[in-house]
């Protein structure tokens, strides 16, 4: 069984039990996979747990981008536009935190990501023209709406947006925060929709340490024009997915999932159909062999 839980919201107590609960205690059911929040997976796991059925956890996420100081930086702006704006920031794997090394190539990269994000168009997503689409709900609006207030509050920046775009239908500004310190409430959160996080770095180490300081593992990326430092770079990084120069992306052959607080298992690929495929040893001896361990020679 799978159970998509990304929109249960404050509704999700009722929800498991009106449905997760029924599907998931039926004896035909022998396990179970969500797709959604930290909330919903561990409603569920719970559940699975008590009726000892396997379940897979695709939960949330808060990916790093991380940029050093030789990835060539039209193509990496052009990247982290893509990685963080896709669906309109609405995707587990976004690029939702950038961490670039070096001052300099620092200010060279919030330059060139607000241009392009600044640039984006509100509108009918059926409209051609439009660039920055709605979030999926009035509810995830104020979220992040909130979010970018308490994080103003203790302390960010906004550089760019921060704001309601006042149309109909439920639009937030393209909107990127600064100067976030460890105290700062945002450092540990995942922004879902058209939001970035922004840091820069002195050392490799430090964009290590930034991009682990997070409850969370799914993926990330690594742009540099090393791809031999990138790789190694990458195994550095506490998540189930890395990219090296492209963004976190998924498709059905690349095994998808996280670690920490992004969940358990795998989907996709072959990966994915081994956390349900029973892998049963079926041993054959010859007839008459005697049991293990039993003296067969004189």
């Amino acid at each position: 069984m799978r159970h998509g839980c990304e929109s249960l919201g404050a509704a999700i107590e009722e929800t498991i039990d009106l449905d997760c609960r029924v599907q998931i205690d039926d004896k035909r059911v022998r396990g179970a996979t969500v797709t959604g929040s930290e909330r919903a997976g561990t409603a569920v796991a719970e559940r699975a747990g008590k009726n000892l059925k396997k379940s897979v956890m695709g939960l949330g996420g808060s990916d790093l981008f991380i940029v050093l100081d030789d990835a060539p930086l039209e193509p990496t702006l052009d990247n982290a536009l893509w990685g963080r704006m896709n669906n309109t920031g609405q995707s587990c794997v976004a690029a939702k935190r950038f961490i670039v090394v070096g001052k300099e190539r620092g200010q060279a990269f919030l330059d060139g990501i607000v241009k392009r994000m600044g640039g984006l168009v509100a509108g009918d997503p059926t409209n051609q023209g439009t660039t920055l689409g709605p979030v999926s709900s009035e509810n995830a609006m104020k979220t992040l709406l909130h979010q970018i207030e308490v994080a103003e509050k203790n302390g960010a920046r906004v550089v760019l947006g921060g704001k309601r775009v006042h149309r109909p239908g439920f639009y937030v500004e393209a909107t990127i925060l600064a100067e976030i310190d460890k105290e700062n409430p945002i450092y540990l959160q995942e922004l879902f929709g058209p939001v970035a996080s922004f840091y820069v770095v002195d050392t490799e180490d430090e964009a290590i340490e930034v991009a682990n300081a997070t409850p969370f593992g799914l993926g990330g990326s690594v742009f540099t024009g090393d791809l031999d430092h990138g790789r190694r770079l990458a195994e550095r990084v506490e998540s189930g997915i890395v990219f090296v120069n492209h963004p976190t992306w998924t498709a059905p052959n690349l095994p998808f999932g996280g670690i920490k607080n992004s969940g358990y298992g795998r989907e996709l690929s072959e990966l994915g159909f081994g956390e349900f495929v029973n892998r049963r040893l079926v041993s054959v001896s010859p007839v008459g062999a005697p049991p293990p361990g039993v003296n067969q020679g004189g």
